[in-house]
């Protein structure tokens, strides 16, 4: 009966162990970067967070210039959102302002696109269920910017503030299924001019299928439990 009962709990944590799996956050930041400056702390979160995912990115080179209303961006991922007037969010190629890095701009390498917001938010819809998701971010100058979606439950991440400059952000929810994100850039009645770019995203993984040792270990348990009512 012991050999039985410890073997089912073993099995209990392999197979549902992951079950309370919190979002996990990535982000590197370099203060003050202007387009012409190297990101070197935001390139290696970057690189750590796709090296961890199977990742689609999406660069806007394709999009576009100017307003737009429900844009899709790529294969069923389509935004849509207001700036702090009301008005449509843009696709820009040209700085708003210079220093670039208080306003924004773009992040790909020989590109020159990048989705600009000028207070208020955007929102990302996945047709297909997504679990993870990072971009860069330039120009953020508020604290109290947000990512908001729902994974089952409402969940909240706070935009760093380094007052100028280029971060990388991305946050990782294993298992929960996520079909929109919004990105708040406006705080009380101030709303920030950001860019972002280079966003990725992959798709969420369906439920997971027992490893071999996993289904070893699930015969040996019936095997154990078999054994003890013999026994009786």
């Amino acid at each position: 009966m012991n050999v039985a009962r410890f073997v089912l709990s073993v099995l209990t944590c392999a197979m549902f162990g992951s079950a309370s799996a919190v979002v996990v956050v990535t982000s590197g930041i370099d203060p003050g970067a202007n387009s012409t400056d190297p990101r070197p702390n935001a390139n290696t979160a970057a690189a750590a967070f796709d090296s961890a995912n199977n990742e689609t990115i999406i660069t806007f080179e394709a999009a576009p210039l100017g307003s737009f209303t429900n844009l899709v961006v790529a294969p069923g991922v389509t935004i849509n959102g207001t700036d702090f007037g009301g008005s449509p969010q843009t696709i820009l190629n040209s700085p708003v302002g210079s220093p670039d890095g208080l306003f924004g701009y773009n992040t790909t390498f020989g590109g020159s696109q990048w989705l600009s917001l000028f207070g208020g938010s955007i929102t990302f819809t996945f047709a297909t269920p997504i679990e993870d998701f990072g971009a860069y971010f330039s120009g953020v100058q508020l604290t109290g910017e947000t990512i908001t979606f729902n994974d089952g439950a409402p969940q909240s991440i706070a935009l760093p503030n380094p007052g100028s400059g280029v971060f990388f952000l991305g946050f990782t929810d294993f298992g929960n299924p996520i079909t929109s994100l919004t990105i708040n850039v406006q705080v009380g009645g101030t709303g920030d001019i950001i860019g972002i770019d280079d966003v990725r995203y992959s798709v969420a993984q369906g439920p997971q299928v027992p490893e071999p040792a996993t289904l070893a270990l699930a015969g040996l348990a019936l095997a154990g439990l078999g054994f003890s009512r013999r026994k009786r």
